[in-house]
């Protein structure tokens, strides 16, 4: 972080809040109508000890505070390792695509570029972290999962939805997600090869070391493919690279991580069906640690990234060629202190965020961001649990923002549990929103941040193996942004828009076996969510195009200790009236360390685009071979 924000931090929030004290009828209305902050889970859980409601030992890592799963104010799905290893998924995104409320557009082939967005929200919307580290790309959000993660790497994703982020900035709109990566406790590696269509190739290798005060891991993973036109730039290459580690120190913990992700593509119409000959590059490179340690009652956390990213793009119109080239820097810190009691915890840190970006279409600018928040977490009794926090963000030249969060957590019985929370968030426009000048799309310079307040309620059951849990929500903003345009126009202009209101409700229902059956896991889920805004009679580009109704099952199974079966369906309708239908699955024989399987994505050749104008590939088919020692 550059030497200037440091010195005018305190100077400038102290300012912010002289000038913008909430009222006290704002504040009385945001206590009767929300109910909680965000959820965070990285230590020892202060309830688990004494809370028999604690049937899932999940522990989950979203923001302020230690908290088991089942004792958390929010909607919070968690993907084991267990889970991502059976998946017929071959990328992230199609990991998090069977998450009920979360939308997954995929443009190109496996891994190459996807928009991803929790509860109608959009990718600028959506907040992902890397264990715990905040990497929003102010370029645009269509960047956010340019992340140099392998997935052999990965432990567990944590998805928590709703108004998130107290400790991170409170950008998270529709919610977030946290990538945990894998701390071994011993020697392992492995090494993955795979091939299929579309002349698809990929390779994989691991290694990892550790013991009882820590460990690391470096991964490597490589794929290519001619692509699945012919006659069109539709090919890719991508490599991603990573090195995570882990370390007790005494009384002090570190953390720290390095990683690299590199992407070639033919864009096919991607962004526009006019000139659809496009290709494009990026490129992500990641610094960042992390410590802890006690300091009396109190544990100290300091963090500190470091995010470059690139991107080039190339449109070709005739024989003429149109590139826009960006270069983003990303340098992010935080401080923050907690203690945690019998009976509570209370929590306080500051956030600080400098953003840069040299482009040939966006211009040279840089922008800092600076957060204070507060939080505190009561438990009344073996039933309550109360939560209540303040954030206050400082955007720079747009000025600051008030983000109070509530919620609770009630024990109805042995089984039984209710939660609630909410909350105001706010973020800023991102550059493409505020600069980009081409035919199709004008930005807005005088464009200021969105803020969107969220509420929800939901009942968790858990008994034995089965879990079921279901959540009704409502998100509402005066100052939304998105792209609209009169009908018939070509251009998109960038803007704010008033009354926006969104409506939804989610189930899920999931089984595991004891581990003795042939049916070893089944889960079900549905969403539904119903949008009003007023547009002023212009098409708009995101808000309303949103999955109306949305539907996800998987089925694990068995049928000998060395032969397993996963398979995935997603039924998807579109506020549009467009439907997607996409059945996946994983084949794998494993009579040894030697691993053999065969898998198979969108078996039923569903080629309606996701995102953009590009059609989806189509069918995919693969086989491959996976060793892993220890």
């Amino acid at each position: 972080m550059r030497r200037k924000i440091l010195e005018s931090v305190a100077g400038s929030l102290i300012h912010s809040a002289a000038r913008r004290i909430p009222t006290l009828g704002h504040a009385a209305c945001v206590a009767a109508l929300c109910a909680g902050p965000a959820l965070g889970v990285r230590a020892q859980d202060a309830d688990a000890a004494s809370d028999p409601m604690r049937f899932n030992p999940v522990v989950v890592t979203g923001s302020a505070f230690p908290q088991a799963l089942d004792r958390s104010i929010r909607s919070v799905e968690v993907i084991s390792r267990e889970q991502i290893r059976e998946s017929p998924a071959t990328s992230l995104a199609e990991l998090l695509a069977q998450v009920a409320g979360v939308d997954v557009r995929r443009r190109g082939g496996p891994g190459v570029q996807a928009d991803i967005g929790i509860r109608g929200s959009t990718f600028e919307q959506t907040l992902v972290l890397l264990n715990g580290i905040p990497l929003r790309d102010p370029q645009t959000g269509h960047h956010n999962l340019n992340l140099p993660v392998p997935l052999e790497t990965i432990e567990r994703i944590e998805i928590v939805k709703g108004p998130g982020g107290l400790a991170f900035g409170g950008h998270a709109t529709g919610g977030l997600i946290n990538i945990i990566t894998r701390v071994p406790s011993a020697r392992e590696g492995g090494i993955r090869v795979r091939a299929g269509s579309h002349r698809f190739g990929e390779a994989a290798a691991w290694w990892g070391s550790g013991d009882h005060d820590g460990g690391q891991t470096a991964s490597l993973e490589a794929s290519r493919s001619d692509g699945h036109l012919a006659d069109e730039p539709t090919d890719f290459e991508q490599i991603r690279a990573s090195v995570n580690g882990q370390r007790q120190l005494g009384e002090a913990s570190v953390q720290w991580g390095l990683g690299y992700e590199r992407k070639k593509f033919g864009a096919f119409k991607f962004y526009t069906a006019d000139f659809p000959d496009q290709r494009e590059r990026t490129k992500t490179r990641l610094a960042y640690v992390s410590g802890e340690r006690a300091l009396g009652q109190w544990q100290i956390e300091a963090r500190g990234w470091w995010r470059d990213h690139d991107d080039w793009f190339r449109t070709r119109v005739g024989n003429r060629d149109f590139i826009n080239s960006h270069a983003t820097r990303v340098f992010g810190a935080g401080l923050a202190a907690r203690r945690v009691t019998e009976t509570g915890a209370t929590g306080f840190g500051v956030h600080l965020l400098d953003e840069r970006i040299d482009s040939n279409a966006l211009g040279e600018r840089d922008r800092d961001e600076r957060s204070f928040w507060f939080s505190h977490r009561q438990r009344l009794g073996s039933r309550w649990v109360l939560e209540g926090g303040l954030s206050l963000l400082d955007l720079n030249q747009d000025g600051s923002r008030w983000l109070p969060t509530v919620g609770a957590n009630y024990r109805i019985g042995r089984h039984w549990s209710w939660f609630a929370s909410g909350g105001r968030v706010a973020r800023p426009s991102s550059w493409t929103e505020q600069r980009l000048v081409t035919g199709g799309n004008l930005g807005n310079p005088e464009l200021r941040s969105e803020s969107s307040w969220l509420v929800e309620s939901g009942l968790r059951w858990r008994r034995g193996r089965f879990a079921a849990d279901g959540a009704l929500f409502q998100r509402w903003s005066d100052s939304l942004i998105d792209w609209g345009r009169p009908p018939g126009s070509v251009q998109w202009q960038a803007d704010r828009f008033d009354d926006y209101r969104s409506l939804g409700g989610e189930l899920n229902a999931r089984w595991t076996a004891p581990g003795n059956t042939w049916l070893d896991a089944i889960a079900v889920s549905y969403s539904w969510l119903d949008t009003e805004l007023d547009a002023r009679g212009l098409q708009i580009k995101y808000a309303l195009d949103h999955p109306r109704h949305a539907v996800n099952a998987s089925l694990r199974i068995r049928p000998s200790a060395a032969l397993r079966l996963a398979t995935t369906l997603r039924l998807v309708r579109r506020n549009n009236g467009d439907t997607t239908n996409d059945v996946a699955l994983r084949l794998t024989w494993q009579p040894s360390r030697l691993e053999w399987f065969v898998e198979a994505d969108n078996l039923r050749d569903d080629r309606t685009p996701e995102a953009g104008f590009a059609p989806q590939p189509g069918r995919w088919l693969f086989a491959g071979i996976r060793i892993a020692f220890q």
